[in-house]
C-alpha cells in the first residue's frame, strides 16, 4: 500500500470510529472523545485523523470547535499537525507534559528535592535490582556503550556532553529492568533531576566539577559491574549510594 492509499485507509478509520458530539462543551468532548480512540489503541501512531472538514460533518460541530478540539489534542502530545497535511496524525504519548507539570510544582515548592529523592531511592533502586536479575547481553552492551560515550567526555573534559548522558544511562537500566511502569517513571524522574544536577555542578569552579563528575562516572560503573555481573542486592545498594549523594549535594 503506497503512502497516499495508507492515508486514506488510516482517515477512513477513524471516520468510522467517531461519533457526532451533542453537548454545549463540543470541543472537551470533542478532545475526550478522540483521546479515548488513542488510549484505548483503536487509534495507532502514525493513523490520521479525517480533515477539519470530514470532522466538522463526521461531528455536526463548526470550524472553530474542531479546530479547538484539535489544539487540545496538540497541546497534550497526542496529535501533531503536518503543514498542508489532509488531517492531523495521531503520535506516540510523550512524557513532556508530566515532566514540566512536576518542573513547575518543583520550582514552586510544591515538590521538594527531598521528597524527589525519597521517590527515586525506592524506584531507581528496585530498577537496578531487577536489572541485574534479567539484563540481557544486549542490555549490557548498550549500557557499556553508554559509559564509553562518558569516559570519551571525561577525557575531552566535555562536562556537558558527559552530563547529558547521565539520564540515559538511567533510562537504558530501566529498560534492562523489564518493567514498563519503572521505566517510564525512570525516564520522568531523570528528565526531571538532571537539569538541576546539570546546574549545580557547571555553577561549580572547574576543580569542583570535574571532581563531581568523576564522582558519577565512579558510581555510574559501580552499578554497571553489579548489573552486568548478576548482584541485584549489590546493584540495589550501589543505586541508593547514588541517589543518596544526589539529594546529599542538592540540600
Amino acid at each position: 500500500m503506497d503512502g497516499t492509499m495508507q492515508k486514506k485507509a488510516d482517515s477512513s478509520q477513524a471516520a468510522q470510529l467517531l461519533r457526532p458530539v451533542e453537548t454545549q462543551r463540543a470541543s472537551a468532548a470533542i478532545y475526550e472523545q478522540v483521546k479515548g480512540l488513542i488510549l484505548d489503541g483503536q487509534l495507532k501512531p502514525g493513523d490520521r485523523l479525517p480533515s477539519e472538514r470530514s470532522l466538522m460533518d463526521l461531528m455536526g460541530r463548526s470550524r472553530p470547535t474542531i479546530r479547538e478540539a484539535l489544539r487540545m489534542l496538540e497541546r497534550d502530545g497526542f496529535i501533531h499537525t503536518v503543514p498542508g497535511g489532509s488531517g492531523a496524525v495521531v503520535q506516540q504519548p510523550s512524557t513532556d507534559l508530566v515532566v514540566q507539570s512536576l518542573d513547575a510544582m518543583l520550582q514552586v515548592g510544591r515538590v521538594s528535592l527531598t521528597e524527589l529523592g525519597e521517590f527515586r531511592m525506592h524506584n531507581d533502586v528496585a530498577v537496578a535490582r531487577w536489572a541485574a536479575q534479567r539484563r540481557t547481553q544486549s542490555d549490557i552492551d548498550a549500557l557499556r556503550s553508554i559509559l564509553d560515550q562518558m569516559e570519551r567526555c571525561i577525557q575531552e573534559k566535555d562536562w556537558t556532553g558527559f552530563l547529558a548522558l547521565d539520564p540515559e544511562f538511567h533510562c537504558r537500566l530501566a529498560h534492562a529492568g523489564k518493567n514498563t511502569v519503572a521505566a517510564i517513571m525512570s525516564r520522568l524522574l531523570s528528565q526531571l533531576s538532571n537539569p538541576i544536577s546539570v546546574k549545580h555542578i557547571l555553577e561549580q569552579p572547574e576543580s569542583g566539577t570535574e571532581k563531581q563528575i568523576l564522582n558519577i562516572w565512579d558510581m555510574h560503573n559501580r552499578i554497571f559491574e553489579a548489573v552486568r555481573d548478576g548482584f541485584p542486592q549489590k546493584a540495589g545498594e550501589a543505586m541508593a549510594y547514588h541517589i543518596q549523594d544526589f539529594v546529599n549535594d542538592k540540600n
